[in-house]
């Protein structure tokens, strides 16, 4: 029996999945693409995007991310930075010591 993703995903990471698939939805309707025709571009059935359009995260991100390409999306994924990462990554660094080591290491 398979495992039920949504036991190990958080409820802000369903939301998220929620807001994507509607986003997906919103772009495959705006250019009148049956959810077949989707699935053909993106290499996967019309279920998986039946799926993907409900927001399941049991659906591999691969998938995800070949059906947002073909609905134009992919370019607002390549988009997304993150700004905290270096500040974090930064500040690490500063406070990192430094080891002493003799310059002269000849025995």
């Amino acid at each position: 029996m398979r495992p039920v993703t949504t036991e190990f995903t958080t409820p802000e990471a369903r939301r998220a999945a929620r807001h994507l698939a509607k986003l997906v939805r919103e772009a495959r309707l705006a250019r009148r693409m049956p959810q077949a025709e989707l699935g053909a571009r993106a290499r996967t059935s019309r279920s998986t995007i039946d799926r993907i359009e409900r927001g399941g995260v049991e659906t591999a991100l691969g998938t995800w991310l070949a059906v947002m390409e073909q609905v134009g999306l992919l370019g607002q994924v390549l988009a997304m930075t993150d700004p905290i990462s270096p500040a974090i990554a930064d500040e690490h660094r500063a406070r990192r010591a430094r080891r002493n080591t003799p310059k002269d290491l000849d025995f």
